[in-house]
């Protein structure tokens, strides 16, 4: 699990949960044991499997790493039935996520389907473990203050979409809300999603800035929902801009009525 700092210009800490608690740093050493021991595996075990078997292989390893880590950290994660149908399915598309919480990274992990790619930024690289990790399942690095840069990996990450039939899971936020609050959509999903001519299925991650906001050293125990929107398409013809701000109403939408409200 990441440690946070807490600063003056964040959220306080949970006072039932101590930085300096014997259960806190517990369940922070359990999970750095457990990542420090299993990441290699995954990085020996993607190396020896061919692209093919790696789309298959890569995310049920990957699946394990998160949802083992949430029940280390104290987190139940539970899929709504529409999200488990969705998540069923393997077809070339962009899967979209709220970002409001380090918990994501877990259950980003724990809902990563068949063919799942994640798409992150390429300072995730220097993280120790998770970045040689990613980069063995084949993950997409975003250089995002790079435009030129930025384009040539939706480019070849398009290409690759339909080459392995991957489905590319991408926060549009683009980095983790400082306050639980919904962020303004970036575009990078949208491009990436009418350069390869697929849909965009939306997951709405439930509850997960209550469970572990910035400032804390650890989460509260508690449950984490996942669920679905029904999914969008966006050609290139469109203006991008219209379709995120669409898609951001919808997730404001499910986030204030709660798992299962959308039609």
């Amino acid at each position: 699990m990441v440690a946070m700092m807490a600063s003056s210009s964040r959220p306080p800490a949970d006072p039932s949960i101590s930085a300096f608690s014997a259960t806190a740093w517990a369940r922070q050493a359990a999970g750095w044991a457990f990542t420090s021991a299993f990441i290699p595996g995954i990085v020996v075990a993607c190396s020896v499997m061919g692209p093919k078997r790696r789309t298959v292989g890569g995310p049920q390893l990957v699946r394990m790493w998160g949802r083992t880590m949430a029940r280390i950290a104290g987190i139940e994660v539970q899929f709504t039935a529409r999200a488990q149908q969705v998540l069923a399915q393997r077809t070339p598309r962009v899967l979209t996520f709220n970002h409001s919480s380090t918990l994501d990274v877990l259950t980003g992990a724990a809902l990563l389907p068949e063919g799942g790619v994640l798409v992150v930024k390429k300072e995730m690289r220097k993280i120790p473990l998770l970045g040689i990790g990613c980069a063995s399942l084949g993950s997409v690095f975003l250089e995002r203050g790079n435009r030129e840069h930025a384009y040539e990996s939706l480019q070849h990450a398009a290409a690759r979409m339909h080459a392995e039939q991957l489905q590319l899971l991408i926060a549009p936020e683009g980095t983790r809300s400082a306050d639980g609050a919904l962020g303004r959509f970036k575009l990078g999903a949208f491009h990436l999603a009418a350069m390869a001519k697929v849909p965009i299925q939306p997951m709405v991650l439930h509850n997960h800035f209550a469970l572990w906001p910035q400032g804390q050293f650890v989460p509260k125990r508690g449950v984490a929902v996942i669920d679905a929107l029904a999914p969008l398409s966006i050609s290139e013809d469109e203006d991008a801009r219209v379709v995120a701000d669409a898609l951001r109403e919808r997730y404001a939408l499910a986030l204030a009525s709660g798992p299962g409200a959308e039609p």
